[in-house]
């Protein structure tokens, strides 16, 4: 019998095509990083859409720069190299299309003839009162009356829609909880000419216009110091 078992191997082991049975079910084990890089390259495409979003790319770039690594220096015995690569390749690219997209949203979106203020400055430029007459600051004073472009934020209002005017915040962090934002952290919008825009939830939003300060401007239930006659919006 044993010597008939044995012939039958033989002949199963010469035919074309034959697999040997100690290396059927070899398996190289994936270390977690090659999933994860590629879970990572696929949510890359996120920074496309914002400028923070762009991290996850640079995260898996990172971790795929690990696990290649992990894998080089395993000699073979650790698989996942295909994984890994096609979620760096993913992460490159994303970081490089959506640095170049915004580079470009950047450049394009200052209309021509406004200049370029952040609401990180314009916090930081702190008003005073002397002899009970509220005085800004010199580089305030500098665009009073000057077209500017800013990007902010909505506050939150009843109406949603056809709004000729609104208060544009340097940031969601007290409106949105019941608090008043500081007077150095809103702008009362005014739009001219019968132009509307609807409300925006805790997107950022540009805004264009003829900057005024000094000027106490009152606006549902906040009042602002600042004002812009806005012409441009989006």
């Amino acid at each position: 019998m044993s010597q008939v078992v044995s012939e039958v191997q033989d002949t199963i082991a010469s035919q074309p095509g034959a697999v040997d049975s100690a290396t059927e079910f070899d398996y190289n084990p994936v270390p977690p990083l090659a999933p994860i890089t590629l879970f990572l390259g696929i949510c890359a495409i996120a920074g496309l859409m914002g400028i923070p979003a762009m991290a996850i790319g640079f995260v898996g770039l990172v971790t795929g720069m690990i696990c290649l690594w992990q894998i080089r220096r395993s000699q073979g015995e650790l698989g996942g190299g295909v994984v890994t690569k096609t979620g760096l390749v993913l992460c490159a690219l994303f970081l490089v299309s959506g640095s170049a997209l915004h580079a470009y949203n950047y450049v394009t979106e200052l209309p021509e003839g406004y200049q370029r203020i952040s609401f990180n400055w314009l916090s930081s430029e702190k008003p005073k009162f002397v002899d009970r007459e509220l005085k800004v600051t010199e580089g305030v004073e500098a665009i009073d009356g000057q077209r500017i472009f800013i990007k902010g934020y909505m506050y939150p209002t009843r109406q949603h829609t056809g709004l000729t005017e609104f208060v544009l915040l340097k940031d969601t962090g007290q409106c949105c909880f019941g608090g008043n934002p500081n007077v150095t952290d809103m702008i009362v919008v005014k739009f001219q000419d019968g132009m509307t825009v609807n409300h925006k939830e805790q997107t950022l939003v540009s805004v264009a216009g003829t900057f005024h300060a000094k000027t106490v401007v009152k606006s549902g239930e906040l009042t602002a110091i600042y004002s812009i006659e806005g012409t441009h919006f989006k």
